[in-house]
């Protein structure tokens, strides 16, 4: 583990010790390193596996058949075959991969993808040779090529589509979507704030409306960051 290690990192890699599949110590985004020194005492008291953070110009496109993804689906999806790239087997044995991508922008969104797929970007990967926590197997390299472009196809898939609110329609009023999240009861607030922001994002209320159902989750007992963050969701997934 520890030649593995130091070699990602010779190659530009920072890498991170991981127990199983989660990093060793807290901060590993600000940790995670390619020094050699810092390496060689992570790893000589103990055979931690190898994690590593993705590289800024890598996109990762995670296939987990475990929840019902497939390469198929996505190429069905997408109309063209995916080339090959860089590729990391998992060790859970049942065809789980990372298809490493050249990162075409800076944002990408995993909402068209079929199920079972994830887009990675800004995370941890667990590198070769690590050993699975479940199965006791390695993960393992694929063929040995380079790391591709990723076809428009694809590209069109997880590039996010800016939210435009839609003009030229009669006027919104979502008084009675803020009333129904105000009375809800505990349990229930949840569920209610999600269906009343779908809601409004259907009808394509404004903002200043979208802004009096934030402030209703947050007298509910949402941060403003979270209810905020359901909205944004939302948007995105019916963009």
């Amino acid at each position: 583990m520890l030649r593995a290690a130091l070699e990602l990192a010779d190659a530009g890699w920072r890498v991170i010790p991981l127990n199983g599949k989660k990093p060793f110590i807290l901060g590993w985004m600000q940790e995670a390193t390619t020094d050699p020194a810092t390496i060689r005492d992570w790893w000589t008291s103990n055979e931690y596996n190898v994690g590593a953070v993705i590289p800024d110009n890598h996109v990762v496109i995670d296939i987990d058949p475990h929840n019902g993804g497939s390469l198929e689906a996505l190429e069905e999806l997408a109309g063209v075959k995916m080339p090959p790239t860089m590729t990391i087997k998992s060790g859970r044995g049942d065809g789980s991969m990372h298809l490493h991508y050249l990162r075409p922008f800076p944002k990408t969104t995993k909402v068209r993808m079929p199920v079972g797929i994830d887009v990675l970007t800004s995370a941890q990967v667990v590198m070769p040779p690590s050993i699975h926590p479940d199965t006791g197997k390695p993960y393992r390299w694929g063929a040995d090529v380079p790391v591709a472009r990723l076809p428009i196809e694809v590209i069109s898939l997880i590039r996010p589509k800016p939210y435009t609110p839609r003009r030229g329609r009669r006027a919104v009023n979502i008084s009675g979507l803020i009333s129904y999240v105000r009375r809800q009861p505990k349990g229930q607030r949840h569920d209610a704030y999600h269906w009343a922001v779908r809601r409004a994002v259907e009808q394509s209320a404004p903002e200043r409306q979208i802004r009096k159902l934030i402030e209703a989750a947050e007298d509910l007992g949402f941060t403003p960051q979270e209810a905020r963050r359901v909205v944004d969701s939302v948007r995105k997934a019916s963009a």
